[in-house]
């Protein structure tokens, strides 16, 4: 179960980054706004928060 809690939060981090670059293209093309923000903050999330929680996850497994 270890290796999950190592793997996913790089994987959540890729699909982040990708989902970011997606809301900037989107910026770019200029055709839908709400894309955009989805895009955007869907990927800080993953980017941010998600790993985060797997942090904690992780420490609590570990702990009890």
């Amino acid at each position: 179960m270890n290796i999950y809690l190592v793997l996913l939060p790089m994987v959540s981090m890729l699909i982040g980054l990708y989902l970011v670059c997606l809301g900037l293209w989107e910026l770019r093309v200029g055709i839908d706004r709400k894309r955009f923000i989805t895009f955007s903050f869907t990927g800080l999330f993953l980017i941010f928060i998600l790993p985060n929680m797997f942090s904690f996850l992780n420490v609590m497994v570990n702990n009890f």
